[in-house]
């Protein structure tokens, strides 16, 4: 047996904790800069039981980046999962194939499969690290010590919680769903709302058309839209030992649009066409009169080409990468589909597609990208690295006039998902910054980087420097110290 995790050279798993105090930081910090910014990694610890694993089942951690006065403090923890002091005690790993329990040692097979490793959100005070098939993990937002799952002082009934909720900016509400509710390969759906304060304030339970993997959802001032995907799974995979998820090219999409504070009765399905099956991430969605208009980055194939075909045909990597959509959903018409508009394409533009977050529910002006750039200088040495397993660039779309602004860390430098910050809480649309962690697989070095969101092209304001590489992030989220104020 391997005696190190899969992946090599800066994709290493670090199977580390640490904390840095008064990082070093290159140029100057805006005094905007007031708040904690988190993120949630993947890093396999223990050499995975199956070789045709998918990176997105291993251990999950936390990252901490606390800005306060002119300075950074640094602090990293794993989430104590089951799955984790399960593996932690027995010095190997246990679990299996990604979501496939039959594929885990007997010993843990009826224990939580939670990685906790894909979203970190604060609502109500509360921070949580999710992942979509589980409840929310539960963190001490100051020291990162894992209190568990929480299943909202029991007021949870569904045994799976979305990666993606959504907090409305103009309520204080969260809204979130789950899928495969009941449990694995059902068609079960529900929808919750959540006050300001935390408490479950609505749910509604209705079917999918298909069982999918369903990763985001969207929502106006009046309706969450939940688009399904071709990703599919069924109890006979996970009986044959298969990983949870394979691409079925011609399962069709389907999208619901649940009225918030509606009931199972009023939720209507709309229904597209198999290339439109591949949507994993929104941007924005709003409401105009009886339309609901949804914009996302949207593939004609395989998203996850870690997850196989399901009559075992190779994908198509031309057709990996998304375009920019804007999806018209006309509730007044009598129809059951929906009217389709490409706003940027012909780039390598990620799912990972962010917006100022204050106009989430709100048509918005800018859009902020992750995206591999072949124009961009790439050293010689890390050239396949950088076209294959990592993203170059952070873009703002202008969706007014079209343009592009772009920024670029360096030659051999892979960069995380954008985090836009307002200059101000009453600042313009854009008026701010973007921050995130960039990858010197030169140095083998992180560092958070802090850009100009309306000057992309200026380059770095600051560097906050770190002497190690860090967890590969899935995703990030930032709160204002007003919001989560530090511990005294």
């Amino acid at each position: 047996m391997a005696t190190s995790p899969r992946g090599s050279d800066f994709f290493a798993p670090m199977r580390f904790e640490a904390e840095v105090l008064d990082c070093e930081v290159e140029g100057r910090l805006p005094s905007a800069l007031q708040g904690s910014f988190y993120r949630s990694c993947a890093d396999r610890r223990f050499p995975a039981l199956y070789p045709q694993d998918t990176p997105y089942n291993a251990d999950g951690a936390v990252d901490l980046f606390r800005f306060y006065d002119g300075h950074v403090d640094f602090r990293s923890r794993y989430v104590r999962t089951q799955r984790f002091l399960a593996e932690r005690k027995a010095h190997r790993a246990l679990f299996g194939l990604y979501r496939n329990r039959s594929t885990s040692d007997p010993s843990v097979r009826d224990l939580s499969h939670n990685t906790a490793n894909t979203t970190p959100i604060v609502h109500a005070g509360l921070l949580f690290s999710m992942k979509e098939e589980s409840l929310p993990t539960r963190l001490d937002p100051h020291t990162l010590e894992t209190l568990g799952e929480w299943d909202f002082d029991g007021a949870l009934r569904s045994r799976s919680f979305t990666a993606h909720p959504k907090l409305d900016p103009f309520t204080g509400e969260m809204l979130a769903f789950a899928y495969e509710a009941t449990g694995d390969c059902s068609d079960d759906l529900a929808v919750f709302e959540f006050d300001p304060q935390g408490q479950l304030s609505n749910e509604i339970w209705f079917k999918t058309p298909v069982v999918s993997m369903m990763h985001d959802m969207a929502i106006t001032d009046r309706h969450v839209i939940l688009p399904t995907t071709a990703m599919v799974t069924s109890r006979e995979r996970l009986a044959r030992g298969e990983l949870h998820w394979a691409h079925d090219p011609g399962v069709a999409a389907h999208v619901a649009i649940v009225p918030r504070g509606g009931r199972a009765s009023d939720v209507r399905w709309f229904h597209g066409r198999p290339d439109q099956a591949m949507l994993i991430h929104t941007l924005n969605a709003w409401s105009e009169g009886d339309k609901v208009i949804l914009e996302a980055p949207v593939a004609g194939e395989n998203f996850h080409p870690y997850f196989p075909r399901t009559d075992g045909s190779r994908s198509d990597p031309a057709l990996y990468v998304p375009t920019l959509r804007r999806w018209t959903f006309d509730l007044a018409a009598d129809g059951d589909t929906w009217n389709e508009e490409i706003l940027f394409g012909g780039m390598k533009v990620t799912t990972f597609t962010r917006m100022d977050d204050r106009f989430l529910t709100r048509p918005q002006r800018y859009s902020f990208m992750l995206t591999s750039d072949p124009g961009l200088p790439i050293n010689r040495d890390f050239a396949d690295m950088l076209a294959v397993r990592v993203s170059n660039a952070w873009y703002r779309f202008d969706h007014h006039t079209g343009s592009i602004d772009k920024f670029s860390a360096g030659d051999a430098h892979g960069l995380s998902e954008p985090q836009f910050v307002p200059r101000s809480p009453d600042a313009a649309e854009g008026d701010g910054y973007l921050i995130g962690v960039v990858n010197d697989f030169r140095g083998l070095r992180s560092e958070l980087v802090v850009v100009s969101a309306m000057d992309l092209a200026g380059g770095a304001l600051a560097r906050v420097k770190l002497p190690f590489r860090l967890h590969m992030q899935v995703h990030g989220w930032w709160v204002p110290r007003d919001v989560l104020p530090f511990e005294a």
